[in-house]
């Protein structure tokens, strides 16, 4: 990658974006500069944005099309973009944005002026007409911690525009200088994210400003940009959705709260009141749906003060003229480290990993929505840890286990996964063990299943699940063994490639709280799996290790469409696929009763072989193997005495959100 030909990323998030998007694409590959890729992040869109993407990226290698499952607004989708690519620059468009030919030439050679720029804007129009009106020429700061579009809706014959320093760049086309980006990530972000979709553009340009980077003007670098959400247009105002009006009332604050410089944070506050007392009185009177924003900055209120003493940590240092490294490439392993309100157990967790090696990075995927604890547990343990090596992120309120393993696949850059969860951790030397594993057989081998110690609350451990030695399971074999075993994989053990999982279709998130055994199941089916005797991480069994709403007929039919998806392959005969059924369920179902025993809960061990009496189960053999446990439990059931309830309600949800789909035999 020369210094004369830099590369470039043209990031692109859309969101119901089918009336531009096409003359957007279209004057981003006129463009004269070549050596460019571009990204055209999805939000979801409910039209046929992508459609039209997608014939557009059908013609021109360079254009990629990533679809989001969810609207994770502007700071979100960009940040997707930015975090799985590692070119020279990046320059952000607008999808309603109709760049001149030049743009990104004349954007590239402005940043060559002084290796403080860390960002560059041009002049945006409103329009193609003659003399348009001008839609930003970079920002200006204003008193109070806010900012404005400079010369916005002057005429251009009647507007002085000339290059130089501005505060800020217009969040519609700016080139950002990746230094910059990488220097001005706070817990792992570029973007705030708290932000989605509004004001991230002045967070940025305030931050960049702490830090000691500048913001150059280019006039030469024209774009038309028909900004819908003009400043001080209340009449538009009253138009939009609530959660954008709010936004932009707690958008303010979070400014304020995160960059108002140490020793002048009062003087900041005291400019800004007039303005945040005149907002408050407006929302009560007529928009009090917008006071969300006050209950959303107080509830999260620890998080961000630690991102204001972080923010305000780095200021302290001022611009750091650090030479410019070779750039890293993606990481070899990234572990997703999926949590749920469980503080104490992410923190075990997250202490086992140890000092970060360069190919490593960890990713924590927070389904807490109660309070911070997580968060400020994710930061504490891995603030010591290199800036570039972890991200924190805050799933949308809503989420399930199975949300959280999708989006942790969504959001790793590394070869190959590894899903940590909360309650499960690192052996010492773990993560050595499982490096010098990957390095070896990176080439051959798409999925790897390490040993585990299984251990309890204490960390006492109760056995060892490994192989005798290492071997590889061809696709037939891996698959047959995953469906007679209802514990063949346990998770904290299975490493596999970022590829394998996409080749093989990603979660389909009809299978519910099986989706994780579906999805294994089909990247076993495409390329086995490697078996490695070494113990890498313990599973930890407890009172809430198993989600008790596992055990019901709807996980048993999505357990049985697993068995019907392997059967509509033929890639096992159909009595090794009997057999293997027969075995599986068998298992699931004892060991679910064992531990509602385990529990001192007859009822609901009751109910839970019950399952075998459903239509689809009735006709399973009784393997040799597991008669004895369950004409044992049955008897021992039946010799219990029985609650009035009986029959009629399931037991409680166990504490371990993210429900296996493998339970260990009722031996254990």
């Amino acid at each position: 990658m020369g210094a004369s030909t830099p590369s470039v990323l043209l990031s692109i998030v859309s969101w119901n974006s089918a009336a531009t998007i096409e003359a957007c694409l279209r004057s981003v590959l006129r463009q004269s500069y070549r050596d460019f890729v571009v990204w055209v992040v999805d939000n979801a869109s409910a039209d046929d944005t992508c459609a039209r993407v997608a014939a557009l990226a059908a013609t021109d290698a360079r254009v990629r099309l990533h679809r989001l499952p969810q609207n994770t607004g502007f700071c979100g989708g960009h940040n997707y973009a930015l975090d799985r690519t590692r070119t020279d620059y990046v320059l952000l468009v607008n999808p309603d944005v109709d760049m001149a030919p030049d743009y990104l030439a004349r954007a590239l050679s402005a940043m060559q002026r002084d290796a403080r720029i860390g960002a560059v804007c041009g002049l945006l129009v409103q329009s193609h007409d003659a003399d348009p009106r001008i839609d930003s020429a970079g920002l200006l700061a204003l008193p109070g911690g806010r900012y404005g579009l400079r010369h916005h809706n002057e005429l251009l014959s009647q507007a002085t525009v000339q290059p130089g320093w501005v505060a800020g760049a217009d969040g519609a086309l700016p080139l950002y200088r990746r230094r910059f980006i990488d220097d001005l990530r706070v817990e792992g972000q570029f973007f705030d994210e708290r932000f989605f979709a509004h004001k991230e553009d002045w967070d940025v340009a305030w931050r960049g400003e702490l830090f000691g980077w500048r913001t150059w003007l280019e006039p030469g670098c024209r774009a038309v940009h028909p900004r819908v959400f003009r400043p001080g247009n209340w009449a538009l105002r009253q138009r939009l959705n609530g959660a954008i009006k709010a936004d932009a009332v707690k958008n303010q604050l979070l400014l304020l709260i995160k960059n108002a410089p140490v020793g002048q944070a009062l003087g900041t506050w005291l400019q800004a009141l007039p303005r945040q007392l005149a907002i408050l009185l407006f929302l009560v009177l007529r928009e009090p749906r917008s006071l969300t924003a006050y209950r959303y900055v107080w509830r999260h209120r620890r998080a961000l003060w630690g991102a204001r003493q972080r923010v305000q940590a780095r200021a302290r240092r001022g611009w750091q003229p650090a030479a410019e490294r070779p750039l890293p490439v993606a990481p070899l392993l990234s572990i997703c480290v999926p949590c749920y309100h469980r503080p104490e157990l992410l923190s075990r967790a997250l202490a086992s990993i140890g000092p970060l090696p360069a190919e490593v990075e960890v990713l924590v995927s927070d389904n807490s929505v109660a309070d911070d604890a997580c968060e400020e547990a994710a930061h504490r343990l891995l603030t010591p840890q290199p800036a570039g090596q972890w991200r924190y992120y805050r799933n949308p309120a809503g989420s399930n286990a199975v949300d959280n393993f999708r989006l942790c696949l969504q959001r790793a850059r590394g070869r190959y996964v590894l899903h940590l969860h909360d309650d499960d951790y690192l052996l010492a030397g773990g993560l050595e063990r499982m490096l010098n594993t990957l390095h070896q057989v990176q080439t051959s081998h798409q999925a790897v299943l390490f040993g585990v110690e299984v251990v309890d609350m204490e960390k006492r451990r109760l056995r060892y699940q490994r192989a005798t030695e290492e071997t590889y399971l061809p696709p037939a074999e891996a698959v047959e063994q995953l469906l007679t075993n209802s514990s063949f994989v346990r998770i904290p053990a299975i490493v596999v490639s970022r590829a394998a999982y996409a080749e093989a279709g990603g979660l389909d998130e009809s299978q519910g709280s099986t989706a994780d055994t579906d999805l294994w199941a089909r990247v076993f089916a495409r390329h086995g799996v490697l078996r490695v005797p070494a113990c890498t991480a313990a599973y930890t069994v407890h009172t809430g290790a198993i989600t008790a709403r596992m055990f019901t007929p709807a996980t048993v039919d999505n357990l049985l469409r697993i068995f019907e998806k392997v059967r509509a392959t033929g890639l096992l005969p159909e009595p090794h696929l009997r057999r293997a059924q027969a075995h599986f369920f068998h298992q699931f179902i004892l060991a679910g009763a064992y531990r509602s025993l385990q529990q001192h809960d007859a009822d609901a061990a009751r109910q839970v072989l019950q399952l075998f009496d459903l239509p689809a189960l009735r006709q399973l053999a009784m393997p040799a193997r597991w008669a004895p446990a369950r004409m044992g439990l049955s008897a021992l059931l039946l010799a219990s005495p029985r609650f009035p309830n009986e029959g009629t309600t399931m037991p409680p949800a166990s504490t371990r959100t993210p429900a296996p789909t493998s339970a260990p035999a009722p031996a254990h």
